[in-house]
């Protein structure tokens, strides 16, 4: 056996058919085909819309454990006629299949994978954003009914919470002025009326040159 023969032997080949016959599904493609040889996966892409009893579909990849089978199966049924009885509903239709040399299942179907994985975490990512909203808005609607009760129980006594602000900011104390003042060794802004003591020049200039 040459080398050619043996890699031919291990590697896995796979057929496109570019139609599928009207009524037929992937068990009965898979029973067709298997009849050439050991099959691995078949896939077939349902169309969109459902006309008739039968499950419609566009096209399809088999794929044979052996490659040798994937080219008997492309060079004897393309363009030949699909088997059956005129009481079978693809009756007088013709194979559509070509061999896809140096093709892996993979590389088929890889990027389908990795895009239905990326649409499935995106679907998680909102069903999760969905239910901490719905737990906030559940929360702030229990607050409000234990807040209309409280209310209704206490009466004139009851005093609703206020929100806090906390963009506001509060005055400061005289005590707070002087010390950021003594840090900053910046004299007091002058019309201040609670530093009224240190703004007064007379009273700084006697306190310096010993008048009290």
């Amino acid at each position: 056996m040459s080398n050619d023969e043996m890699e031919s032997a291990t590697e896995p080949g796979i057929i496109y058919l570019s139609t599928i016959p009207t009524g037929m599904n992937v068990s009965m493609i898979s029973d067709i085909m298997s009849q050439f040889g050991k099959l691995g996966r078949v896939y077939l892409v349902p169309k969109a819309t459902k006309r008739g009893k039968f499950r419609q579909y566009d096209e399809g990849w088999v794929e044979f454990v052996n490659k040798k089978y994937a080219k008997r199966v492309a060079k004897n049924l393309n363009c030949a006629e699909v088997p059956g009885s005129k009481r079978n509903p693809w009756f007088g239709e013709l194979w559509n299949i070509r061999y896809l040399p140096d093709a892996s299942w993979n590389d088929l179907f890889g990027a389908e994978r990795e895009e239905q994985e990326q649409r499935r975490s995106a679907h998680d990512r909102d069903i999760l954003i969905a239910k901490r909203h719905a737990r906030q808005f559940t929360a702030a609607l229990e607050a409000t009914k234990l807040e209309k009760k409280l209310e209704v129980s206490k009466g004139k006594r009851f005093r609703s919470r206020q929100p806090i602000d906390l963009n506001k900011r509060q005055r400061l104390t005289e005590s707070e002025i002087l010390e950021r003042l003594a840090r900053s060794h910046r004299t007091p802004p002058e019309g201040s009326s609670s530093l009224s003591a240190l703004s007064n020049k007379d009273f700084m200039t006697s306190l310096f040159s010993g008048g009290l």
